[in-house]
């Protein structure tokens, strides 16, 4: 009677012990498989100056995978925001009030290495999810704002971008990139990800600096700096404009 209850005993542990083996081993296939996959890259240029120029690149990735998987690279730019408000009226008089708002990348650029639905799907995904809204969700104002920054360009999908540096070697490859002249300055980040259903990994980030030659450039830092001074000295421009304008009409017409 103990001989069968000691043999019941052993082979429920070693049931137990079977199945968090073939768990353990599943789990290490996985991050064998994953890291078997070989992710490198590098930059022509690190410090980007944004080009009038609309033929030439403004930098180009250089880059090496044994990986047969779906490759993403990622150009993420610095964080934007607006604030969504809500006319309401109170006592006869019209104010606006905070109702949430939009946190995104000032520029994010998708390069692919294929062209098919499934990569498709989860670079909008991405996409859609990098767009955060503080507030009251909703899909239809990410969907307006992802709408208007493609329209600018800011927001991009490039797929089938890895071009074949060397034929006889195809494992090496190369994604010259524009940037469009609207695009922020600041610090950028590109990563190179695999990105499928099965699997979601991110290679490391490498930063660069995006900036703006010409008067433009200083225009855009000053704003953005001492905003109060420069939205002061642009009232005034406005009201000196004003009664200039006023003035000609008064003694030539």
């Amino acid at each position: 009677m103990n001989h069968s209850i000691t043999q019941g005993l052993f082979y429920k542990m070693f049931k137990i012990l079977l199945s968090k083996l073939l768990v353990i081993t599943s789990i290490v296939l996985v991050f064998k498989e994953i890291n078997s996959q070989v992710l490198i890259f590098d930059l022509s240029e690190r410090n980007i100056k944004i080009s009038k120029d609309d033929l030439n690149a403004d930098f180009t990735i250089f880059g090496y995978t044994n990986s047969t998987s779906s490759l993403v690279l990622k150009i993420k730019g610095p964080s934007q925001k607006v604030i969504l408000q809500k006319k309401n009226k109170i006592f006869g008089m019209w104010s606006w009030s905070k109702t949430g708002e939009f946190i995104y990348p000032g520029l994010f650029h998708y390069y692919t290495n294929k062209d098919d639905d499934e990569i498709d799907f989860e670079v909008k995904k991405d996409l859609f999810d990098n767009v955060k809204l503080i507030g009251k969700d909703d899909d239809n104002l990410k969907k307006n704002l992802i709408e208007k920054k493609m329209s600018l360009d800011l927001f991009r999908i490039k797929n089938n971008s890895f071009q074949t540096i060397n034929k006889k070697i195809p494992n090496f490859f190369k994604i010259p990139v524009k940037l469009p002249k609207n695009s922020p300055e600041g610090i950028y980040t590109v990563s190179l990800n695999i990105m499928d259903s099965i699997n979601n990994f991110e290679s490391k980030k490498i930063e660069i600096k995006v900036s703006k030659p010409g008067i433009s450039s200083f225009i855009f830092k000053f704003a953005h700096k001492f905003s109060f001074i420069y939205g002061l000295f642009s009232a005034m421009i406005a009201i000196g404009l004003g009664l200039s304008a006023g003035f000609v009409f008064r003694k030539y017409l």
